[in-house]
């Protein structure tokens, strides 16, 4: 496989694994408030690889989220279900 050391380098890197909890937050929030745009000037400044990691690493933070919220809400109404179920 002839492929060059530098698009290989890009393609093992991903810098938003290592990212902090804000930074990585604050890139989030203003890449959703600004999606259609910054989904182009991403494409544009960062190249096609890293647009691809940056979208796969929200979507994994997204789908986390939303895990952590069904579980919690679970967690919460089995809760209440079982203490309102002890007071009848």
């Amino acid at each position: 496989m002839n492929v060059p050391k530098t698009e290989m380098n890009e393609k093992d890197e991903d810098p938003f694994k290592d990212m902090g909890f804000i930074k990585f937050w604050v890139v989030s929030t203003l890449f959703w408030m600004t999606f259609p745009i910054s989904l182009v000037v991403s494409y544009i400044s960062i190249g096609s690889v890293r647009t691809k990691q940056l979208v796969k690493a929200l979507v994994h933070d997204f789908l986390q989220t939303l895990f952590i919220i069904l579980v919690v809400t679970s967690i919460v109404i089995y809760f209440i279900y079982d203490y309102v179920s002890g007071l009848v």
